[in-house]
């Protein structure tokens, strides 16, 4: 007996055969591995390891797998999985070419291939995910379906919220989840590490959307060419059934559909002139929808063109799936906030505070410009700055920006990651030099810089915090606060 799944949790798992787990995974057909040998587990740390487990070894950022084979077989692993030459006798060893794509393959016939049971939603994209992902799991919701959402601010599950750690799940993480849920749908959010890192293999999806792709990550992915190429990895993973869904205001969006249906994918476009699903902004915050020449006109939840490009990829799904979508600004009116975008805080009778995410240029010529066109009449001073040891080429042109649509830039501190204070305020000064001392500010500490600009607001201001969004702050700062959100509202309670 391989597995017990009772009222949709895995109430206990037994024995599963090599044969069993293995039957869909060809670089594993070695036969020096009996086919009846009992496999209880998987994992690719050695600590974790119990007698019948399978021990996959990875080469690591910092840690090898390679290293811990030994340590893995003392504790009984069954089988060994590894890139590398190895000379191991005590129990089977499997050379695969790639030990990540493995373990995710693996995870998958271990729980069932759960993904093929259920609607399985992907979103991909530099900017975008979670709002998109967001609006999908209401609209579903509204509509009377069952929702599983893995994302960026959280993840839930059979009714239950927990924390997220990653934007995309671990292979194994994902899953046992999707094997656990007794939800209809299922909507994640995919990121490029995740998919470069093989987490999703083994999935399968019904709908894959993209919404955009920005200079963003090249820290890791090195070249824009590179990081195109791991987001279009999600639409490998699609059904034989399923669909795209691409925002194609891009050149990478219209390279995207085009190489997807040269392949012989279904593809929905989604954009601004001429596409599958047309829509566009009348003021910041009504929005018009073409689908199936049908024309919908609704409020929007969030302002911005963006905010309407994000909900024209999720009305797009439904309008797919053939359900009627004749109140938008109904269904949407009553949308949980989401976490960290475009969070409005009032700080006194003319002046407010807004939080948002935006963290590449992109994202902030979206955001700036809509924020000044809706508070016309505020002063606008931007709080804002840059992670350690990520993408620095992307600094100059945020800068520019910010400057450019903001009456003051104040540059403060973000995530050090290991960076020194005095390298960032380095890079900081040179920043002010390249703009008039009036534009740019330097304040380190982000909660000074956010407690200065609320003091010194002496006419409407609008303080826009980005960046950070729902995120928790990773160095400690003046103020006792753990967030953007939380230092704003320690304000708010010291002026009380």
């Amino acid at each position: 007996m391989s597995r017990m799944i009772q009222q949709g949790k895995i109430k206990e798992i037994f024995i599963l055969k090599w044969k069993e787990l293995t039957k869909r995974i060809p670089q594993l057909d070695a036969p020096f591995v009996p086919e009846n040998l009992d496999i209880k587990g998987f994992t690719d740390r050695s600590d974790e390891v119990e007698k019948g487990f399978v021990f996959v070894a990875i080469e690591g950022f910092i840690v090898d797998g390679h290293e811990y084979i030994r340590e893995a077989v003392s504790k009984g692993a069954s089988v060994i999985i590894g890139e590398q030459e190895v000379q191991c006798f005590d129990v089977p060893y499997i050379k695969v070419e790639n030990s990540r794509k493995t373990l995710g393959e693996l995870a998958a016939g271990f729980y069932g291939y759960p993904a093929e049971n259920k609607m399985v939603i992907g979103v991909t994209g530099t900017n975008g995910k979670t709002t998109t992902g967001l609006f999908l799991r209401h609209l579903f919701k509204k509509l009377g379906y069952s929702v599983s959402f893995f994302g960026t601010v959280f993840n839930e599950m059979n009714g239950e919220r927990t924390e997220s750690s990653l934007t995309t799940p671990s292979a194994s993480m994902i899953q046992k989840a999707l094997a656990e849920s007794t939800d209809e749908v299922v909507v994640i959010e995919v990121s490029s590490q995740g998919l470069a890192q093989h987490r999703m293999e083994g999935m399968a999806f019904d709908y894959a959307l993209f919404t955009n792709l920005q200079h963003d990550h090249l820290d890791y992915h090195h070249s824009m060419e590179e990081y195109f190429f791991a987001k279009k990895k999600l639409f490998s993973l699609l059904k034989l059934t399923g669909k795209a869904v691409v925002n194609e205001d891009s050149e990478w969006g219209q390279r995207l559909s085009r190489l997807l249906k040269e392949e012989g994918k279904t593809v929905i476009t989604v954009g601004e002139t001429d596409q599958s699903t047309r829509y566009y902004l009348e003021g910041s915050s009504q929005g018009t929808c073409v689908m199936n020449d049908h024309l919908y006109k609704f409020t929007l939840p969030l302002p911005g063109k963006y905010n309407l490009a994000n909900l024209s990829l999720a009305l797009t799904v439904l309008n797919d799936l053939d359900h009627e979508l004749t109140d938008i600004s109904k269904l949407m009116s009553d949308l949980d906030p989401i976490p960290g975008r475009f969070e409005v805080y009032a700080l006194s009778d003319e002046v407010y505070g807004i939080i948002d995410y935006a963290h590449t240029a992109e994202a902030l010529q979206a955001l700036l410009p809509t924020i000044k066109e809706m508070y016309s009449h505020y002063q606008l001073v931007h709080v804002f700055g840059f992670r350690g040891n990520r993408d620095s080429t992307k600094r100059n042109k945020m800068v520019d920006i910010s400057a450019q649509y903001s009456d003051e830039t104040i540059l403060t501190l973000d995530d050090l990651n290991g960076v020194s204070i005095l390298e960032m305020e380095k890079e900081y000064s040179a920043q002010q030099k390249r703009k008039p001392l009036n534009e740019v500010k330097i304040v380190l500490d982000r909660t000074q810089a956010i407690i200065d600009a609320v003091k010194e607001a002496a006419v409407p201001t609008l303080i826009v915090v980005t960046g950070k969004g729902h995120e928790t702050y990773k160095q400690k700062f003046d103020l006792s606060s753990t967030s953007d959100k939380e230092t704003f509202q320690l304000i708010n309670e010291k002026k009380q």
